[in-house]
């Protein structure tokens, strides 16, 4: 009897370790290596290399089947290993009404957001600053926003194979984001806060608005590497990973402003990468002033932003009002670009301080836990 029970136990174990298809079920990690990472302890795993980085130091970015994890913990140049988790855009709704498209452009109308932020007064729009949105890419042909595209590259696999040309964007989201950022001063649509900025469209988001940590990374990566002095992530995620972690420290070190959406916890905590001391974290107000209901808070919020019924770029050429503390962080990002402008010779560290000291401040004086330093100020004095 015992022998049956333990030829049941074993079995058990092993089906679990077996997908539906007869192949094991496979993982994606981070390995932390010691020294050097050794990428065919992956694939005489029988596993794949999904990214190494430069921009953290002995790790490599992996999937794996599981049955091979404890043997990889056991080897004495693995330091740890990390579960690769998802991201997902940090948006509050799908939005209330699309209008436009590639052959039908609206009239140009301000944004309550950026005229709230006062951007429109601003002397700078940007020029010459490259902002960097790590997203579900951008519509590269959309007429309000196409001049100021620079380039993109994609990180989401399709199957097993990534196009690094395939940035467009197949969610909306992304779109959104770059226009409250850079959409044109021109006669259609909207106008952005820093609408001469350039935009790197960087896609780490799946058309549902959801992706990997190890993409995003790379995606900063990307950033980083050409040329960006701001990198806007309309993204989160619950789970502090010290990949992640590793990652906006280091590419904070090398110069780049990074900003990112608090979350749309409801007065729950800051989402990750938001959470991090070399991050900037936004939450969301409304057009009077208030917190939004959906913002998470806590004594990581730096700044606020206008995140309510924000009316933007989207997909096929198109416009949409969507609400999140997604919506909220380019306004910041946008800012950013502006006073770049005026003083390229900021550091990101002066120009963080510079942000700080020209927001109005909201809620009780001085920092607090649901509008951090205040409202954003594109005026900057």
């Amino acid at each position: 009897m015992r022998k049956i029970t333990a030829i049941l136990t074993i079995t058990i174990l092993l089906l679990s370790l077996v997908g539906a298809s007869g192949q094991p079920d496979k993982v994606r990690v981070f390995l932390h290596f010691k020294e050097k990472p050794d990428s065919s302890l992956v694939t005489n795993s029988g596993g794949r290399v999904l990214h190494s980085y430069n921009l953290v130091d002995n790790v490599l970015a992996v999937e794996l089947p599981k049955n091979a994890l404890s043997g990889l913990r056991k080897n004495p140049n693995v330091v740890s290993v990390e579960l690769d988790v998802e991201v997902h855009t940090l948006v509050g709704n799908t939005g209330n009404g699309k209008t436009g498209s590639a052959t039908t452009q609206p009239a140009q109308t301000l944004p309550w957001g950026v005229d709230r932020i006062n951007a429109e007064l601003s002397t700078n729009t940007g020029e010459g600053v490259t902002v960097c949105i790590v997203d579900t890419g951008i519509d590269k042909d959309h007429l309000d926003l196409q001049a100021n595209i620079a380039g993109g590259r994609n990180f989401v696999a399709k199957g097993l194979k990534v196009d690094p040309s395939k940035w467009d964007d197949d969610n909306g989201h992304g779109t959104h984001v770059a226009g409250t950022v850079a959409a044109l001063n021109n006669a259609i649509g909207v106008v952005g806060v820093a609408p001469k900025a350039s935009l790197l469209a960087v896609k780490v988001l799946n058309r549902q608005g959801s992706g990997y940590l190890s993409d995003v990374i790379a995606g900063i990566e990307y950033c980083v590497n050409n040329g960006a002095k701001v990198v806007s992530m309309s993204l989160g995620t619950s789970s502090d990973v010290q990949a992640m972690h590793d990652a906006v420290d280091k590419a904070y070190a090398s110069g780049v402003l990074l900003v990112a959406a608090a979350g749309n916890a409801n007065g729950g905590p800051v989402s990750y990468p938001a959470a991090y001391d070399s991050v900037i974290a936004v939450s969301a107000t409304d057009s009077t002033d208030n917190l939004a209901w959906f913002s998470s808070v806590g004594p990581e919020v730096e700044l606020a932003a206008p995140g309510v019924s924000v009316l933007s770029t989207w997909n096929n050429g198109g416009y949409n009002t969507i609400s999140g503390t997604s919506m909220a962080t380019p306004h910041v990002s946008g800012v950013a670009a502006l006073a770049l402008q005026a003083n390229p010779l900021l550091t990101n560290t002066e120009l963080r301080v510079l942000l700080q000291n020209t927001a109005d401040d909201l809620g009780l004086a001085g920092r607090d836990n649901w509008f951090g330093f205040g409202l954003v100020d594109a005026l900057l004095m």
